[in-house]
């Protein structure tokens, strides 16, 4: 029997200095000794507890082993020391993502987001990705597309973008190992569509969308997407591919809205407000189905109906600005000055505290 001789890692003496340590771990971590340095790293940050760069070089050899678990405990530690830096959270984010904590892994992502990432355009792809499945999978499909396509303006376009891309498209809650094998074709395709309206080539985004939608004309949300491409080419066309989606899926809220408001846009307001009380029946606790009606009708001048749809739409959001600006708009035709003002007053509080923010809001449930 022929045995291999494993080699040993290398291990401090008792009387090695910090300083030997630290330059015994950096040289195995340069040279991508990664098991070696996290063990001379350990040994190194156990001597000096705060030694914040340490602690991160400790983490990110454990990353590159794939002990996530381990890496998460080392990257939080760095986040104590460093509170300050955006990728001390990113990875904490990420190790947690592996692990499949993902209510904790959207939380550090977003606060990394909000950080900022300097001149680290690829750690901050990575970050608006992993940001975009986790919006998606918790059914916030244009939050979801807002991170992904971030990513086309930057130019990413490798398979992994165009599937989290279709996803968003599809308004399809999965994460990517769930996606069904007959599913791949589809999301790609449609994702590539929608990466190229993202990078703003609109005409070869059209003729990628009709070739999908031709090849797959019954997909769920597939001329709902189409839908939401052409709205800002041929507003007409738009409304009809809504209109499609109503057929394919009949409960489909958001091609009501969607088509409520382009109506609305084109001075359609019967139609619109058929559709949007259609919508209102479907989700009743839907605010952008409540604002829309709430404006179709105040555009017939069924202004105190209108007002009423308009409040409930900001009393189920109240955070949203838009809504209180179209309610203040709205109180301002019939009127009603005093109420008018508070409106105003509530929709430019909303504006500055959302100038002050950074990208990144509240974890998904």
């Amino acid at each position: 029997m022929i045995c291999c001789a494993l080699p040993l890692l290398a291990q401090a003496s008792p009387t090695d200095s910090f300083t030997e340590l630290a330059a015994r771990a950096e040289e195995a971590w340069k040279s991508n000794r990664y098991e070696e340095a996290a063990t001379l790293y350990r040994q190194a940050v156990q001597q000096r507890p705060t030694w914040a760069e340490g602690w991160g070089y400790l983490a990110s050899s454990l990353y590159e082993l794939k002990q996530y678990k381990e890496a998460r405990e080392a990257y939080r530690q760095t986040t104590v020391l460093t509170p300050d830096n955006a990728p001390s959270w990113a990875f904490l984010g990420l190790c947690e993502y592996e692990l499949r904590q993902y209510p904790e892994s959207f939380e550090h992502l977003a606060k990394s987001e909000q950080l900022g990432f300097g001149n680290d355009p690829a750690l901050a792809s990575t970050v608006h990705y992993h940001l975009s499945i986790l919006w998606n999978t918790a059914g916030q499909f244009e939050r979801g597309m807002n991170e992904i396509a971030q990513l086309a303006d930057a130019h990413v376009d490798n398979p992994l973008v165009m599937e989290a891309t279709g996803l968003s498209a599809l308004r399809m809650a999965l994460f990517p190992y769930e996606i069904p094998a007959g599913k791949h074709d589809v999301i790609l395709q449609t994702g590539k569509a929608a990466w190229t309206a993202n990078a703003h080539h609109l005409q070869d985004a059209r003729r990628l969308y009709e070739q999908v939608v031709a090849a797959y004309p019954q997909e769920p949300n597939m001329h709902y997407a189409f839908g939401v491409f052409l709205v800002q080419l041929d507003q007409e066309a738009g409304l009809q591919e809504f209109e499609k989606e109503i057929k394919i899926s009949p409960s489909h809220v958001p091609a009501r809205v969607q088509g409520a408001f382009l109506c609305m846009k084109m001075g359609q307001f019967e139609k619109g407000s058929a559709l949007a009380e259609q919508a209102v029946r479907l989700d009743p606790k839907n605010p952008a189905a409540h604002n829309v009606l709430g404006r179709n009708l105040v555009e017939m001048d069924r202004t105190t109906r209108g007002i009423a749809e308009l409040a409930l739409a900001s009393r189920l959001a109240p955070k949203d600005a838009t809504f209180h600006l179209n309610l203040a708009q709205a109180y301002q035709r019939a009127g009603k000055a005093e109420m008018a003002k508070k409106e105003f007053a509530i929709f430019r509080d909303l504006q500055e505290k959302k100038s002050r923010s950074q990208p990144g809001s509240a974890p998904p449930q």
